[in-house]
């Protein structure tokens, strides 16, 4: 159980090393320590490195919606102690079918 993620179609080896390593925090750091040693390792700045985190999905596949069991996507680190400390979710296309069928049948 764990974080699962999709790629882009347009990543590449490189993309995808970043981006495992950017969901790999621990929080042994500070999230900006951390951010700051993957920019050093990978020679880049950090708009670099948040554009290159942004074009992948990234899931906690230990939280699921409620209802459907889609799991819970995640796009921070801080998401994933969050997200798993929550009693239950639901995902945005479940909770709005649930509220607009509440408010129909009121």
């Amino acid at each position: 159980m764990g974080i699962s993620i999709e790629w882009s179609m347009t990543q590449n080896a490189w993309d995808k090393r970043v981006c495992e390593d950017y969901w790999a925090y621990d929080h042994k750091i500070s999230y900006i320590d951390y951010i700051r040693l993957l920019c050093q390792k990978y020679s880049i700045n950090t708009h670099v490195l948040f554009e290159t985190v942004s074009q992948c999905y990234a899931c906690l596949d230990d939280v699921c919606c409620e209802y459907c069991g889609s799991a819970c996507p995640i796009e921070v680190p801080a998401d994933i102690a969050y997200m798993r400390a929550k009693e239950s979710w639901f995902c945005a296309v479940c909770e709005h079918a649930m509220w607009r069928g509440d408010s129909v049948s009121k």
